[in-house]
């Protein structure tokens, strides 16, 4: 019993994780913390992770795997019922076999639960965590407690309101196994790639593979940020050096696990920090990707505040010059990248999403956006709702249905997070729920959306 109030209060004091910290600000996606192996807790600093880009030319989306920069809490008590918004009744029928979402899961278990209620009830078969390995090994061979509690909280997943096939996406290397010369206010990769296979066959062993609990892993997480990639050179044929060793790793362990390369943010060539998103994907091919014939391209086609059905280009508003700002555009121009190569494979959505500071706060107050997100006040609360259940409809029908099989939204509860609208932080325009913990209309429109 005194142990589980000592992983209780170590919970409590955790901040943790991360489907997608900012040079330009180009894609802000969080990750949570967790503490030091003393019991004192850690905030990561929300500056480092990445969001939509502020600059209307090239600059990445939202994606990474978001990161609160705050400890997770119990909503806010709420004062007044929520009043149930009018949706209408001809939402598109969509196939939950193919949705997925992604949620911050370091809260009590109490809320653990009920965000996996959630997932079940909004017709969502697969949802995403993201593992911050720098949180989970400050020192070689030395996990926090909280480690273990995570494999525990996996492993759950997969039969509270269930089953749910999980997504786990791995990144963020510990100080201890970076290069040399890394700057700390950055994430990187590792100077040994084997340093990752040995966190990946730590983690699968305890989460126990042979019980098919995790359906799919993807490996890192934008490495075409220098906020996400910082210590090694920045391109394709580098990361490919981390992917086979871990794809090696998970194989050997799982055959059965689904590996899926990982999400790039979207940008434009030039932008400092950064290099393009269709020119990394390139390179990765020019190193040997399409020798991995059974895996998954993964995509972080965010669109700012661009309609789905929009195509590039469109001089009347910002954020909508290059076709990295368009959710189509991004998706054409990754399967004609893949056609080009002769890689028989499929991609994965693994974060995408419309941001909105509507209905956010405390109660649904609205919120100031970050500054960095300019493009919010661009979108309303109901068009973030029309939006996404429209997008999920085009990814599930020709010619969209033709080449990507999986779409995680980003994201379920990152605006419960305490001090993550006072902070303002991007992340929580994206949320489901608000800081209070109620819906908004973008629940409704999936709650009342029918499913397949």
């Amino acid at each position: 019993m005194k142990r589980h109030l000592l992983w209780l209060f170590i919970l409590g004091i955790a901040v943790i994780l991360g489907g997608c910290g900012p040079e330009p600000m180009p894609i802000i996606v969080m990750i949570t913390t967790t503490p030091e192996p003393t019991g004192t807790s850690v905030v990561r600093n929300m500056a480092a992770f990445p969001g939509p880009s502020p600059t209307p030319q090239g600059t990445p989306a939202p994606t990474d795997t978001p990161a609160p920069s705050a400890v997770p809490v119990n909503p806010t008590p709420t004062t007044a019922p929520v009043v149930p918004p009018e949706v209408p009744d001809n939402l598109p029928s969509l196939t939950q076999s193919r949705m997925g979402i992604q949620f911050h899961p370091f809260i009590s278990r109490d809320n653990w639960n009920q965000r996996l209620t959630d997932v079940a009830e909004l017709g969502f078969d697969w949802i995403k965590i993201q593992v911050a390995w720098d949180e989970m090994e400050r020192e070689p061979n030395v996990y926090n407690p909280i480690f273990y509690e995570y494999a525990q909280r996996i492993q759950w997943a997969s039969y509270v309101a269930g089953p749910r096939k999980i997504l786990l996406s791995i990144a963020k290397a510990p100080n201890w196994a970076r290069p040399t010369g890394y700057n700390d206010q950055l994430d990187g990769p590792p100077a040994n790639p084997e340093d990752l296979a040995r966190f990946i066959t730590t983690l699968l062993t305890l989460v126990k593979p042979e019980d098919n609990r995790i359906t799919a892993i993807e490996v890192w997480n934008e490495p075409n940020l220098e906020r996400e990639w910082n210590g090694l050179p920045m391109n394709g044929a580098e990361y490919m050096k981390l992917f086979d060793v871990a794809y090696r790793t998970i194989k050997s362990m799982a055959p059965n696990i689904q590996v899926v390369t990982a999400g790039l943010a979207p940008v434009g060539d030039g932008v400092a920090g950064s290099v393009g998103d269709r020119t990394y994907l390139q390179q990765m091919y020019d190193a040997g990707l399409a020798n991995y014939a059974d895996v998954k391209v993964g995509a972080h086609p965010f669109p700012w505040a661009n309609p789905p059905d929009e195509r590039c280009c469109n001089t009347a508003r910002g954020w909508a010059d290059n076709r990295v700002f368009f959710f189509q555009d991004t998706l054409f121009d990754y399967r004609d990248i893949i056609q080009r190569n002769g890689h028989n494979t499929l991609i994965w959505v693994t974060e995408f999403g419309w941001g909105t500071y509507d209905n956010v706060g405390i109660n649904g107050a609205d919120g100031i956006p970050p500054d960095e997100a300019g493009f919010f006040s661009l979108l309303t609360e109901q068009q973030q709702a029309e939006y996404t259940i429209r997008a999920f409809q085009l990814l599930q029908q020709p010619p969209l249905s033709d080449f990507v099989e999986v779409a995680f939204l980003w994201n379920l509860n990152f605006a419960m997070l305490e001090g993550a609208i006072e902070q303002r932080q991007e992340q929580a325009g994206y949320s489901i729920f608000n800081a209070s913990g109620q819906p908004r209309m973008l629940y409704f429109y999936l709650l009342h959306s029918p499913r397949q």
